[in-house]
């Protein structure tokens, strides 16, 4: 459909200005029936879906590293004023066991100059769940509510690639929030690595960290997590 395909080459356009390595590369656009981005394989798959996969094999000091580097990607995309909007486990391909690559940037916006967050105009079927409060309750878009996404993705990772908030629908996880109650630790997770979640999680965005941030404080308890 022409509005799709302007979309899919909105997305293309977007991917070919970004270039660190982790994110995932966009090679071209091909034009045959339908119209499709051709991207850089990720062999491994999904985050998500590689975890639940390799439970017995891929230790907690190896998912820190892949989150180290999904931060860094993150913080590169902050830097050049764009917001992803849809960061999540399954939106990390794994390229190898020691290397991870941020993807679908479909939902992504670049900032104008002088804008400091996106406007959406409208509501749409949205990933509710790691959406920061004010994306649900302003429509508002920022690389501070990406910081929230990536605390839940953070928490899929450590869990595995385990749902959050399990069996909870979006009323339940809004008043949930509204309490001032956060998802629990993960079994396996390091205190120190769910106090990054906890910090994401700030119901103030002027609170969160930023990118930058999140990638030093990930690299120091990646270094302290030896052995695991």
């Amino acid at each position: 459909m022409p509005a799709a395909e302007a979309e899919l080459l909105r997305e293309a356009r977007l991917m070919l200005s970004l270039n660190n390595l982790y994110i995932v590369r966009m090679v071209g656009v091909c034009r045959s029936d339908d119209i499709m981005l051709v991207l850089e394989l990720a062999p491994l798959g999904q985050l998500n879906k590689y975890l639940k996969n390799k439970k017995s094999t891929v230790t907690v000091k190896s998912i820190l590293r892949l989150m180290q580097q999904v931060a860094q990607g993150m913080a590169y995309l902050e830097s050049k004023n764009y917001v992803h909007r849809n960061l999540a486990a399954r939106n990390v391909l794994v390229a190898s066991e020691d290397l991870a690559k941020i993807s679908d940037f479909g939902m992504s916006k670049a900032l104008n100059y002088g804008n400091t967050y996106y406007k959406a105009e409208q509501a749409g079927k949205w990933p509710l769940k790691w959406y920061a409060p004010e994306c649900i309750y302003f429509l508002k878009f920022d690389s501070k509510s990406d910081v929230w996404s990536y605390g839940v993705t953070l928490w899929e990772a450590t869990s595995y690639g385990g749902k959050p908030y399990r069996g909870m629908k979006g009323a339940e996880i809004m008043e949930m929030i509204g309490r001032n109650e956060r998802m629990g630790k993960p079994s396996d997770c390091p205190e120190a690595v769910y106090d990054i979640m906890r910090r994401c999680w700030e119901d103030k965005p002027e609170n969160r960290p930023t990118f930058q941030q999140v990638a030093e404080s990930m690299k120091r308890v990646s270094g302290v997590v030896n052995g695991v």
